[in-house]
């Protein structure tokens, strides 16, 4: 089942040195498979592994520890769980979960494995292979927001100085293989290019940007850092705070033709919703 298992750089670590290190690590640098969990989400997604895809997991064990050992099934869970969810770990809010997709780092089908035991199993695509191993960053789980329809109108590309990302239309978007790094203390310039199914007849789009500065889990009012109606690319300057707390954060961008909202967890109309890794330095 698996083909490889390829590790992608930045935020994503490696189980061992015998994963693949190939050109696909270019791409997972801007990976959009999403699966931005907490420690105790990870456990959960162990859980639900050893439930579901038992098999799997022997088999990630096998090319990790490359032995030619006699060890039993169960054996071979525990020193995964071991691994990747150590007391050590899950002590510095830090665990290790696998991610899948097809091998270029998509998911185009908008398939996630389970977040804990009581999850249903769920079929994987046929193509779909385990792309990483990922460490949890983020302490708490944010409020889901996504768009009802996004056929006309998207999130096209985001830029933030030198940083910039560029995607298809979705729904919903997680930018999970990279962390953006803002200056302390500085004004950062951004841009927001929202994606237009019929480019000669752009819509009218509200966006909007926040960003949790205090690292609580929920995005204020006050941290809406941008907000502005335009048929347009939407530049913009946002001023970075001096003080700011060790750890990486989010910044939501959200684009709609349906006016939007102030509350970054109201759902949206017509757009898309993307998050982004940040860290203050």
């Amino acid at each position: 089942m698996i083909k490889q298992l390829l590790a992608a750089s930045s935020v994503l670590c490696v189980a061992s040195s015998a994963l693949a290190n190939t050109e696909l690590e270019q791409t997972a640098n801007y990976n959009e498979l999403g699966d931005l969990l907490t420690a105790s989400q990870a456990q959960g997604r162990f859980a639900w592994l050893e439930k579901c895809y038992d098999g799997l997991l022997v088999e990630v064990w096998e090319r990790a520890f490359d032995t030619t050992q006699i060890i039993s099934k169960e054996e071979k869970l525990n020193q995964l769980k071991a691994l990747w969810l150590s007391p050590q770990r899950l002590a510095q809010g830090k665990a290790q979960y696998l991610t899948f997709a097809n091998t270029d780092f998509t998911n185009p089908y908008d398939w996630h494995a389970g977040n804990s035991a009581t999850d249903a199993c769920s079929t994987m695509p046929p193509e779909y292979v385990p792309v990483a191993l990922k460490t949890t960053i983020l302490a708490h789980q944010y409020c889901e927001n996504a768009a009802f329809d996004n056929e006309w109108e998207w999130v096209s590309k985001v830029s933030i100085d030198n940083f910039t990302h560029e995607s298809v239309g979705r729904d919903y978007t997680a930018v999970s293989g990279k962390v953006v790094t803002l200056p302390a203390g500085r004004t950062v310039s951004m841009t927001i290019t929202p994606g237009n199914k019929e480019p000669d007849y752009p819509s009218f789009v509200a966006a909007r940007v926040w960003i949790d500065w205090d690292q609580n889990g929920q995005f204020s009012t006050s941290e809406m850092v941008f907000k502005s109606a335009s048929d347009g690319i939407f530049k913009f300057a946002v001023n970075v705070p001096a003080e700011q707390l060790d750890g990486v954060t989010l910044m939501r961008v959200a684009t709609d033709a349906g006016g939007g909202s102030d509350d970054a967890c109201n759902r949206i109309h017509y757009g898309e919703v993307e998050d982004y890794l940040v860290t203050i330095r």
